[in-house]
């Protein structure tokens, strides 16, 4: 029999984002490891970027009738492009209604354009450097030093990002006080 204090400590742990971390991390290199068995590239095992964009081009030459756009080995040799992205989108879907966090932000048209902008250019740079952020950490394990040089970009990225909606949110305080 499970006691109560046992349970919320098991909770505890697993709201733990640490904990998180170690498990999506134990998942790409289980996934990393089974796709390279299957023939696909080094460091492909969690890629949203490229994922994104084997699904995109290989609906698209689904499409056109002839492979026109370039998807990885593995996506190719499928019946169907790799589906990671949309499991990640349902699985934080899911998510966020089990623990009651999801909301639709209500704003302007220009808000909107801002993200869709901000995730496009985010995409665009992520195939720039040839990953997003898991597969840049892949390929840094693997002794790739320019995967490094875009984990710090990306970081710099996000640090000036986040100043400068914080410097947006105390103008916005100071014109409401």
């Amino acid at each position: 029999m499970v006691s109560e204090d046992s349970t919320s400590k098991l909770k505890k742990i697993i709201r733990n984002p640490i904990f998180l971390g170690c498990i999506i991390g134990f998942l790409a290199a289980v996934t990393q490891a089974l796709l390279i068995g299957a023939g696909g590239p080094e460091a492909y095992g969690f890629c949203v970027a490229c994922h994104t964009r084997d699904l995109v081009n290989d609906i698209i030459n689904l499409i056109v009738g002839e492979p026109v756009l370039g998807v990885a080995p593995i996506s190719q040799n499928a019946i169907f492009a790799v589906l990671t992205i949309i499991g990640v989108m349902i699985g934080a879907f899911i998510s966020a209604k089990v623990n009651k966090e999801f909301k639709i932000k209500k704003s302007s048209l220009g808000s909107y354009l801002i993200y869709l902008l901000g995730g496009i250019l985010v995409l665009i740079f992520a195939l720039l450097l040839g990953a997003c952020p898991y597969r840049a950490a892949l390929r840094f394990g693997y002794g790739d030093m320019v995967a490094l040089i875009g984990i710090l970009a990306m970081a710099l990225g996000v640090f000036v990002g986040v100043k400068i909606i914080l410097k947006r949110m105390e103008n916005q305080m100071e014109e409401e006080a």
